[in-house]
């Protein structure tokens, strides 16, 4: 059973915009929960299912943030190869160079 964890304070809160302050209040409510839980055998088992489930959840929820460099790839030399044949020359309108390798 997945209890849904509500900030301590209000979402205009300027405390819980920075990843540091989220951050450090995720881990302080862990770090009492996992002090609970480590006292016997059963509650530490019961947890760590909890936290396997709880981490399948959270990775699932899609809010739109983009890490850095996300969505591009590395091109393989023969991908680069074949952009550099494509390309059109603006000057004489040849295909295969550019205006800088114009001849």
């Amino acid at each position: 059973m997945l209890a849904i964890l509500h900030w301590p304070f209000g979402t205009d809160d300027c405390s819980i915009t920075s990843l540091m302050s989220r951050h450090g209040l995720l881990a302080h409510k862990a770090s009492l929960i996992v002090d609970d839980a480590a006292l016997t055998d059963a509650r530490s088992a019961f947890l760590m299912g909890e936290f396997e489930a709880l981490h399948l959840c959270v990775k699932d929820i899609d809010d739109g943030v983009r890490t850095k460099g996300f969505g591009k790839r590395l091109k393989y030399s023969k991908e680069k190869a074949i952009d550099k044949g494509n390309r059109q020359c603006h000057i004489c309108g040849h295909v295969g160079h550019d205006k800088r390798t114009c001849p």
